[in-house]
């Protein structure tokens, strides 16, 4: 009896061994599996945070981009409008004036004002756009340039409105001194209008000077002097 004691005894702790090393086989395995169910579930996180950010920057390189030629689309507009409004002024004042052609100075400072008007908003229209773009890019290369851009449009929506002003004082002058002859009191519209000619001449050169820089420092990739389609 002892030994058959001894003996069941034996099969039973070799019965509980067995069992225990299957039980701690099972265990590790679920373990395991658990442990590779967690990381393949932070690697898919992983890649879909990257999947995210990636469409984020593709987004923002998109956005960036169309808001780019936009605003240059609208600087070139401004650029347009402004030379045309120019020329219609420098014919009036250099031309018609001097020859005391009214009729023709009124005409070309009418059309003048129009010209230049709508180049001052698309001047202000293309600001909008550069200053959107800061919303597309954290390099700060990008940014400095879309500043002086910026700051580029800020300058020409002035000299704009500056050259519209001018026109309007001239196209005063110029009906006084049609309809009233040389009676015509035009002594306070002429200082006006030397006043804003003088504002415009300071205006024009900060215009000029914040072009100059955008060539020196960025090239001719942003060069805004462009050719326009």
């Amino acid at each position: 009896m002892g030994r058959e004691f001894t003996k069941n005894m034996f099969i039973m702790l070799l019965a509980i061994m067995i069992g225990v090393i299957l039980i701690t086989f099972f265990a590790s395995d679920i373990m395991k599996r658990m442990e590779l169910q967690q990381q393949q579930e932070q690697y898919q996180a992983e890649i879909e945070i990257i999947e995210t950010e990636k469409i984020i920057i593709e987004e923002m390189s998109k956005n960036f981009t169309d808001h780019f030629f936009k605003s240059l689309g609208y600087l070139d507009l401004s650029r347009e409008y402004r030379a045309d409004g120019n020329t219609n002024f420098d014919f009036a004042a250099s031309i018609w004036y001097p020859q005391k052609e009214y009729d023709l100075v009124i005409e070309n400072c009418s059309q003048a004002m129009e010209k230049l008007f709508t180049a001052y908003e698309n001047f202000l229209e293309s600001k909008t756009f550069f200053a959107d773009i800061e919303e597309f890019t954290t390099d700060e290369k990008y940014l400095s340039i879309i500043n002086l851009y910026v700051d580029l449009c800020d300058a020409g929506a002035n000299v704009s409105m500056l050259r519209y002003n001018a026109s309007y004082y001239l196209k005063d002058i110029a009906t006084k001194l049609r309809d009233f002859g040389e009676s015509a009191n035009v002594s306070e519209l002429l200082v006006l209008y030397n006043t804003t000619i003088a504002l415009y001449q300071g205006a024009l050169g900060q215009y000029e000077a914040i072009i100059d820089e955008i060539e020196e420092e960025f090239g001719k990739f942003f060069n805004p002097i462009r050719e326009t389609p």
